[in-house]
């Protein structure tokens, strides 16, 4: 028997080093209770013991242990139950070690199993940690599972009757980024309205922890797309049935995603967990220096929360300053079409606010309602803005030149790769000044006022049309003439 307790006392040790507590199991010689003290407890998070078995006696010198497993286990520990797989009980209930067993899938099951049956959880002893220090007193002897709303904790110590252990779990972490136009994750990106951004967000599992939920929220730039989410754990699907996707989220986010308990506790520390998805940006879309964000946490345990973390998403415009090559000012009548080539490419399909006077670019559903422009048009005197593009090149086409001014030769270039390009209206009240150009910002495009030509050569028909009409003068008189000259 002394022979089989110090196997068990081994393997028990052995469990107090893979699990992130460790509890006292205390001498019966003289010493009948004991404490437990929880150092660098995390505040708010509620710290829950169980005990499983009862310490009999036991002898320091010798280093010999006897147990017998608490009345409210014994059903976990039967033939063929589940902590079958890690413990084995003789029969007179002492408690044997199943070699090979692993400790934490042991506590995990054990606190499953345990919060399911009312004796047990009506023995448990629970307490808040106002501080970074817990303490139980006056507990009776014996193997203690240690719970925390962070996750499961188990160990073993059986040196002395009053012993501090330190909260040891680890804090799962999220990381959140958004796929560039290269196919780059990263923490901000470009695109015009209209586009589909897609966004990553990794779990870090991290062992002993449970009530995984992770957080999504858009701005109101982003549309979500419910259908887009994918859940993959080493570039395989995680079945829906290991998480709840609520859209809205739990707390009012725009998503949220609920793991399961028992798929968390299956999973090797440090197993990321990736969460794919996309969104649309829309026509309430932020023009930069404002950003289209997206964050994402994880919430854990009772109430604890990792980092937030944030993507942005740029949108970017320019103001079109038609203007007079001679007099330099603003000229209307002027109508361009939009594309995102020099020859050919696609036309960039807008709307017009009539309210701001402002174009933008059209989402799907504007463009299949044909809700959209046929052109842009110039205002005499003003500048026109285009907002809601990509920081890329575009192009713009002038379909008709102002009235009197000659057409461009192609098409204007339009270049938003260095950001936005707005201009300065305090700087246009007496027309563009080319010389001024680079303080007065937009995106200038001349036209020149076609020329009237001179008339060159003789009088041409001219002579003609007189000469004639002289003629049938005469004509006409010498027939009165010789009118009269008869009536005689």
């Amino acid at each position: 028997m002394k022979k089989a307790m110090k196997k068990l006392m081994a393997a028990l040790l052995a469990v107090a080093m893979v699990c992130a507590m460790a509890i006292p199991a205390f001498a019966a010689g003289g010493t009948t209770t004991g404490s437990i003290t929880i150092d660098n407890a995390v505040k708010g998070e509620t710290y829950t013991i169980y005990k499983m078995f009862d310490l009999n006696s036991y002898d320091p010198t010798a280093g010999t242990y006897s147990y017998t497993v608490d009345s409210n286990w014994k059903a976990f520990f039967a033939t063929g139950a589940e902590g079958a797989n890690y413990i084995t009980l003789d029969a007179n209930g002492h408690p044997t070690w199943v070699k090979g067993a692993k400790a934490d899938e042991f506590a995990q099951k054990a606190l499953a199993w345990a919060k399911t049956q009312s004796a047990i959880t009506t023995a448990a002893t629970s307490q808040a940690a106002g501080s970074t220090t817990v303490t139980f007193s006056s507990l009776a002897l014996g193997y203690y599972l240690v719970d925390t709303s962070l996750g499961v904790l188990c160990g073993l110590d059986t040196t002395a009757p009053d012993v501090t252990i330190e909260e040891k779990n680890e804090v799962p972490t999220i990381e959140k980024t958004v796929k560039d136009s290269n196919d780059n994750w990263v923490d901000s990106n470009t695109a015009k309205i209209g586009d589909t951004v897609e966004y990553k967000a990794v779990i870090t599992v991290k062992t002993a922890n449970t009530n995984y939920v992770m957080h999504d929220t858009m701005t109101d730039g982003l549309t979500f797309n419910k259908d887009s989410v994918k859940v993959t754990v080493s570039g395989a699907d995680v079945p829906t049935t290991k998480y709840t996707l609520s859209a809205p989220g739990t707390k009012g986010e725009t998503f949220s995603i609920a793991f399961d308990n028992n798929y968390i506790a299956s999973l090797p520390a440090d197993t990321k967990i990736e969460v794919t998805y996309n969104a649309v940006v829309n026509e309430k879309a932020k023009i930069d220096p404002g950003a289209n964000e997206n964050e994402a946490y994880l919430t854990f345990g009772n109430s604890q929360e990792t980092a937030h973390d944030k993507t942005y998403t740029y949108l970017y415009q320019f103001d079109l300053i038609k203007y007079s090559g001679t007099s330099g000012k603003l000229l209307g009548g002027a109508q361009f079409i939009l594309y995102d080539a020099e020859t050919g490419g696609n036309e960039i399909k807008l709307v017009k606010d009539n309210t701001t006077g402002i174009y933008r670019v059209a989402t799907a559903t504007e463009i299949a309602n044909h809700n959209t422009v046929d052109h842009i048009e110039t205002v005499p005197g003003q500048t026109v803005r285009i907002s809601g593009l990509d920081k890329k090149v575009y192009w713009l086409d002038e379909i008709l030149p102002p009235a009197g001014y000659n057409d461009l030769p192609g098409r204007a270039k339009v270049d938003l790769q260095s950001g936005s390009k707005t201009a300065l209206a305090d700087r246009l009240t007496n027309g563009y000044d080319e010389a001024n150009a680079s303080s007065i910002g937009g995106v200038p495009i001349v036209n020149n006022a076609g020329t009237t030509l001179p008339g060159t050569g003789g009088i041409g028909t001219t002579i003609f049309y007189v000469i004639g009409g002289g003629l049938m003068a005469a004509a006409a008189i010498l027939l009165i003439t010789k009118k009269r000259m008869e009536n005689r």
